[in-house]
């Protein structure tokens, strides 16, 4: 696959926000380790899983753009529907 501008500048959000997810985990695990309330740690909880699951949606479209898509001639009405399907990933 050729690496294009494109794909490095993804490559780059994806591996800034898998920084983010780190971070937050860090910060998870401060928060258990020196009791922090419990709220807290749910609501941090909450995000990391969110921010996981943008990671999951972005990687699915990438994959889906960059590698499905430009090997196959695709019938408009199958692209609407794929768009359709990965905006419902994101919700």
């Amino acid at each position: 696959m050729k690496i294009t501008p494109d794909i490095q500048a993804r490559r780059k959000k994806t591996l800034n926000h898998l920084r983010r997810i780190q971070w937050q985990i860090q910060t998870l695990e401060r928060y258990i380790t020196h009791d922090a309330c419990c709220s807290d740690i749910a609501q941090l909880t909450t995000s990391i899983a969110k921010s996981f699951d943008s990671l999951r949606v972005k990687t699915l479209e990438s994959f889906v753009y960059n590698i499905l898509l430009p090997w196959h001639h695709v019938h408009p009405k199958i692209l609407e529907q794929l768009n359709t399907l990965l905006q419902l990933q994101k919700k």
